[in-house]
């Protein structure tokens, strides 16, 4: 198998068409992010313009690896972000990256908009736009139920009105989240996408059997195949101050009630995407009338001691509710958690009265987003545009307008989701630094290394949980058994130029790194490395600039 085979299917939501294009001249960026930047960067004219502007594209491309390595799962979304103005990115497993594969398909590229309710379906016959007036209203746990084929991607009410922190679904527990792709959908009328295939798709490569047994070993992997995944995080990060509670008011909360094993209770099955051996999707179910929903750390974080709820079963209500609209829940767990503390300082009025660990106001208020009348309105624009409009930005949470992940651990976390491509604290190895207690002068230097060769890894369709397994030598031997050679440092390069590419798409779209803004109660309360200096994490930003 070469690096030369790249399949696009183009399909027009306006001109109801679509056909599939060789775009071999993509081929040296292999497939996943690098392919999917190059693609949306082909786009500049209109990345200038509004995030839900009919032109806007939106697009998917499967990792190279997908089919050839273990965990290669990972399916790119790429397009402009809804929430932030700025690089939309997004990664989601689940079937869709073999789906994809078995359809003969590396990327999907999607244009235009529909003026009626739409379901796209791809399989082997070709590529059909179908008419979904009769899914358009349902929610998300309806709609999977209604639709058929290997992979499944559809948006709820969130996505249909709009919200800019609306997800995608991926084969019920899987998501494109937090930067508002499934308000995209919406904007193109596109209820849902499937895809089905018979191509065979596995390539044979003597390499495989001895990644999978270093998968297997490793002992990084070990809590997710034999344990409960990132939900032990809530606990660890409590004992060392980490934990940002009742809205990083406090770094500690009290977690009895959130531990693993409260949460594990629940658990009614350990699921894995398809082509990976890490059974790491934890599924539970509340009680027998409620939903089958998947859950880890951020998650809880978001919807638990963020809000001030302690118990996992409240936890899940309100996740429940998220995952019937298709609301991104980090966003909004972020978004109750201002909202809760704006509401007590009388910044803002609501119908419904907030208050921190007050399960039933914040499921009402949920309702009322979705609804948005009178305040609510402005309310679900997200964090950051509240924020700007009511006051209250020294305790908005949010770090290039998105949603702060679940970890107040220092300096290099802030400053590697602020400053990473998507705004996110999966772009580098940030947390790991902070731990480590990497001295400030070398986080930059870290940061921005560790985060061109996750662009790779992303290019690879490989899952981010499996990065202590595939470094660079191991991807470059990987290539080199199906017969492509590369050393690390091509890889690297690689990696280092997709990086460039999002950066180019990041300043089309207006970003300026030198405007971040770093919300004042960071550095009010302590984090697990003591109490931070802004001056500090200013200079620090001031080097990332530089560096880049």
């Amino acid at each position: 198998m070469g690096a030369d085979e790249m399949k696009v299917a183009y399909i027009d939501l306006s001109k109801e068409k679509a056909e599939v294009r060789d775009r071999s001249d993509l081929s040296s960026y292999f497939g996943g992010a690098g392919v999917a930047f190059k693609l949306l960067n082909e786009y500049k004219d209109v990345l200038r313009t509004n995030a839900l502007r009919v032109e806007q594209p939106i697009i998917f491309a499967k990792g190279f690896f997908t089919g050839i390595y273990p965990c290669a799962t990972k399916v790119t979304a790429a397009f402009k972000s809804p929430l932030t103005g700025e690089l939309g990115e997004s990664h989601a497993g689940g079937n869709l990256s073999y789906a994809m594969a078995s359809a003969g398909l590396d990327a999907i590229v999607i244009e235009g908009a529909s003026e009626t309710p739409v379901h796209i379906r791809i399989d082997e016959s070709g590529i059909e736009i179908k008419e979904a007036e009769k899914l358009w209203g349902l929610s998300c746990f309806e709609v999977e139920n209604r639709l058929d084929g290997r992979s499944k991607m559809y948006i709820g009410k969130a996505g249909e009105i709009q919200i800019p922190f609306a997800c995608v679904t991926v084969d019920r527990y899987r998501h494109f989240g937090r930067l508002g792709l499934g308000t995209l959908f919406g904007s193109k009328r596109l209820k849902a996408l499937t895809i089905s295939g018979k191509k065979r798709i596995r390539v044979k490569s003597s390499y495989y059997r001895e990644i999978l047994k270093r998968i297997k070993e490793d002992n990084d992997l070990k809590k997710y195949s034999e344990g409960y995944g990132t939900s032990e995080n809530t606990v660890m990060m409590n004992e060392v101050g980490g934990l940002p509670a009742e809205n990083l008011q406090a770094n500690r909360f009290n977690v009895e009630g959130l531990t693993e094993d409260a949460f594990a209770k629940f658990l009614v099955e350990k699921k894995t995407c398809s082509g990976c051996p890490i059974r790491c999707i934890n599924v539970a179910k509340r009680d027998a009338d409620s939903p089958r929903i998947a859950y880890d750390y951020e998650l809880i974080y978001s919807l638990g001691p963020l809000l001030g709820i302690g118990e996992a079963k409240e936890v899940f209500r309100l996740l429940e509710k998220v995952e019937k609209y298709g609301l991104d829940a980090i966003a909004t767990g972020n978004l109750l958690a201002w909202a809760t503390e704006a509401y007590e300082k009388g910044l803002i009025k609501l119908l419904v009265p907030l208050k921190f660990g007050a399960t039933e106001n914040y499921l009402e208020t949920i309702d009322k987003l979705v609804e948005g009348e009178g305040i609510y309105k402005d309310l679900r624009k997200g964090t950051e545009e509240a924020a700007s409009i009511y006051g209250g930005k020294d305790f908005a949470l949010t770090l290039g307008k998105n949603a702060m992940a679940g970890y107040h651990t220092g300096y290099a976390l802030i400053l590697g989701q602020a400053a990473g491509q998507r705004h996110s604290h999966m772009d580098n190895n940030a947390w790991f630094l902070d731990f480590e207690k990497y001295p400030s002068e070398e986080v930059v230097d870290e940061l921005i290394s560790d985060e061109k060769k996750r662009c790779l890894m992303n290019s690879m369709g490989l899952c981010l949980f499996a990065i202590s397994v595939y470094d660079l030598k191991t991807i470059s031997e990987g290539l080199n058994a199906i017969g492509i050679d590369k050393s690390e440092e091509e890889l690297f390069e690689v990696g280092a130029e997709i990086f460039e590419i999002k950066k180019e798409i990041k300043r089309v779209c207006g970003f300026e790194y030198e405007k971040l803004r770093f919300p004042e109660r960071l550095f009010e309360t302590e984090s697990m490395n003591g109490f931070l200096n802004r001056e500090t994490l200013d200079k620090m930003l001031k080097r990332y600039v530089e560096r880049m």
